[in-house]
């Protein structure tokens, strides 16, 4: 006993010479470390120093170059010099804020660097203002900056030997503690070392002792063992069925005052499950009490109902939702336990969501019922119930908790003419396995609503039948078809007679018209030599306008009949209908020396005649449209495409799965895109006759062509770049 006392004594006292040792090292090499330190802070206060003088240098520079050449580049070193300088010396004041001399200096700078820059505006504005030449008022800035500069060089002297006084003294205190420190740490270790020797071989005397005493207990140790993996088996199995519940499980004791009431729980057992529901990590409740952990417990209704079960002995069971806990819902079942009780918590988040989303759901679709004039039914056949939503209520005018649903309901007030229909419905409806809907009429108080009925099996295939159904008001829906089938029909019969009179007036106007060249062609070959220059010009005119007239008619007989609709539609190979197109253009292409470029296109379903029509007059019109002294050259290219991707992109409402799109681009006068929509208006023209021919219905005739298929045309195009027309077309 004396000697382990000895031991202790011995081991207290190493210890402490050893802490000795360790604070008077660490004080050593503190007192270095900060000397280090602080030489570098001086390093960093003559770099920062350098930094400003060099900057305001490079400003001075900057704009004695500018004065002298009037060139801005030389400005640029002022312009960073403004940017960096406020943080230089920023960052200067900063290194220098624990000595107030210093500090002082540093503020003097900044005033002095503000006033040197103060002074480089003015000359810089003057010089802008003035002729090459310096004047007076110029050259008096220049002593005023010159002067405030050697001030700049002289304070920053002054700061720089104050430091460097520092920076002396700093270095000579580093190299005392350098030289003696070594020295101390040498002989601190030798006394340690000393009495750890001593205490090594006191230690091993005393290890020798334990030894013996440990072969005494394994013994003992080993009877426990037998008894202790039996305890620990058990426990295993008890720990292993409650971690693998799927419900979390704590028990828990009442902690009771002085007076026998219970001031609060203490968890004495609780599972993986139940840990992992309140957010902790594995073990974390064992011992801790509930109110500690949770305060607010107190004010929940939980804990009456805890309190409740241990003092009456009546199990309890409630929902309890966890905000805590990411939002979840638990299910919890309290049961009494000796003077406590064992709470079994389970999950029911997804449940309860459900539930909640199920309610979400039927609030939807009354108001999406309310908002759409409708209402849903469901019949079951075994049990020959029928169950209306409350939209259904709300149509049929009846109120839910007075009014039992029948199918009579359906037939109250129906239009008499309708009415054989919808009971043949009702019959048909509760036979058949399929879905069935009908369209009546009902008259309420002297007005007519329209309903429609509907009614689809949820299994067709099952005996036991269960059929859901929709009844929807379209009144305003019948309304609107009214309107616009009067409106279709007459604008169809509009269209018609506008086609019929405009081929009409095209048939009645050609006869007078070629009476009229077929006058001035005789009246020019009998007495063209008898006619005066000026008689000469005005038969010239008639003839020629008449000969305008001519293709106006033409082009106007040709619009009619595109106008009239299409054949049916067959399958082209666009790449021979464009080699007809050019070949009928020979002599077009040859005139005006052109070059026609066609590419892969892909087939087209159309009538081949508007086709050739199509593009013949953009081809035409690319040749005609050319820039003067360029050969015109107009590029065909086609490409198949998704109509879903084409309405995207040119907002359409194109039908057919898939479409053929085609360019024709040319390098002509191109035009402004401002009248991409006017150049296929009838008769709108961008040039006036005397420029380019033509009677502006060409492109009119290409538009209803792609329209008389179901298809869209428009173009690209930049004023003496050219132009490219996009023509949509469905896919052979």
């Amino acid at each position: 006993m004396m000697k382990n006392k000895y031991i202790k004594i011995l081991f207290l006292g190493i210890v402490m010479v050893l802490l000795v040792i360790s604070v008077i090292t660490y004080r050593n090499l503190k007192r270095y470390t900060d000397e280090v330190r602080l030489i570098r802070h001086s390093n960093d206060v003559f770099r920062s120093l350098e930094v400003v003088l060099s900057t305001i240098k490079d400003a001075e520079t900057g704009h004695r170059g500018f004065q002298l050449t009037h060139d801005t580049a030389y400005l640029q070193p002022y312009r960073v010099s403004v940017k960096v300088l406020p943080l230089q010396l920023r960052a200067l004041e900063n290194l220098v804020s624990d000595n107030k001399a210093q500090s002082k200096q540093v503020d003097t700078l900044r005033q002095l660097v503000s006033y040197q820059f103060a002074i480089i505006q003015k000359i810089l504005a003057n010089a802008q203002r003035s002729a090459l030449y310096m004047d007076r008022y110029e050259s008096q800035l220049l002593l005023d900056g010159r002067e405030n500069m050697n001030e700049i060089r002289a304070l920053v002297h002054r700061i720089n030997t104050v430091e460097l006084g520092i920076y002396r003294k700093r270095i000579a205190s580093e190299s005392d503690i350098k030289a003696v420190a070594p020295l101390a740490m040498l002989g601190y270790g030798l006394v340690a070392l000393a009495g750890i020797t001593v205490l090594f071989v006191r230690i091993l005397d005393a290890l020798e002792k334990r030894r013996i005493a440990e072969e005494q207990l394994k013994m003992n140790l080993q009877e426990l063992r037998t008894e202790v993996g039996i305890r620990e088996f058990t426990q295993k199995t008890l720990r292993s069925v409650l971690d693998n519940s799927l419900s979390g499980i704590m028990a828990l004791r009442a902690i009771r005052g002085k007076d026998g009431s219970i001031e609060d729980f203490e968890w004495t057992l609780a599972n993986a499950v139940s840990e992992k529901m309140l957010g902790l990590e594995r073990n974390a409740l064992m011992g801790k009490r509930m109110l500690e952990t949770y305060p607010k417990t107190r004010f929940e209704e939980s804990w009456t109902i805890y309190k409740n079960v241990v003092e009456t002995g009546q199990p309890a069971q409630f929902e309890k939702f966890q905000p805590a806990a990411n939002n979840s819902w638990v299910h919890v079942t309290a049961v009494k336990v000796d003077d406590g009780f064992v709470v079994t918590v389970t999950d029911i988040t997804r449940q309860k969501s459900q539930r909640l989303l199920l309610e979400e759901r039927g609030l939807l679709l009354n108001e999406a019922e309310h908002l759409a004039k409708m209402g849903s039914w469901r019949w079951t056949e075994k049990s020959d119930e029928l169950i209306w939503s409350d939209g259904l209520y709300t149509m049929l005018g009846k109120a839910r908790e007075t009014y039992t649903p029948t199918w009579e309901s359906f037939l109250e007030n129906v239009y008499a003419d309708d009415r054989l229909r919808v009971e043949d419905f009702i019959r048909e409806v509760k036979l058949s396995r399929k879905r069935l809907e009908i369209e009546y009429r009902v008259d309420e108080q002297g007005m007519l609503r329209h309903l429609s009925l509907a009614a689809k099996p949820t299994s067709p295939a099952s005996d036991a039948s269960v059929i859901l159904g929709a009844l929807i008001d379209i009144t305003d829906r019948k309304l609107y078809e009214n309107q616009l089938e009067k409106y279709t029909e007459e604008l169809q019969r509009s269209n018609e007679d506008l086609e019929q009179f405009a081929y009409v007036a095209s048939h009645d106007l050609q006869e007078p018209l070629r009476k009229i060249r077929a006058f001035g062609d005789r009246l020019a070959a009998k007495y063209g030599n008898k006619l005066e220059g000026q008689g000469v010009d005005y038969i010239q005119r008639m003839q020629s306008a008449a000969a305008r007239m001519q293709t106006l008619i033409e082009d106007l007989l040709s619009f009619s009949r595109v106008s009239r609709g299409v054949a049916v539609p067959e399958v082209l190979d666009t790449a021979q209908v464009l080699s007809e197109v050019i070949e009928d253009l020979d002599a077009q292409v040859r005139r005006e020396d052109a070059a026609v470029r066609v590419g892969i296109v892909p087939p087209i379903r159309g009538d081949k005649t508007q086709m050739k029509r199509l593009f013949q007059n953009i081809i035409s019109n690319g040749i005609k449209f050319h820039k003067s002294g360029e050969k015109p050259v107009v590029e065909i290219r086609g490409h198949k495409e998704k109509g879903t991707l084409l309405n995207t992109r040119f907002g359409l409402s194109l039908a057919d799965p898939e479409y053929a799109v085609i360019t024709v681009k040319d390098n002509g006068i191109g035009f402004d895109e401002k009248y991409t929509e006017k150049i296929f208006t009838l008769f709108h023209r961008l040039h006036g006759r005397n420029e380019y021919e033509g009677t502006g219905i060409g492109l009119s005739i290409c538009r209803k062509i792609v329209n008389n298929h179901k298809g869209f045309i428009t173009a690209h195009s930049a004023e003496n770049v050219g132009s490219e027309f996009i023509i949509i077309l469905p896919a052979g």
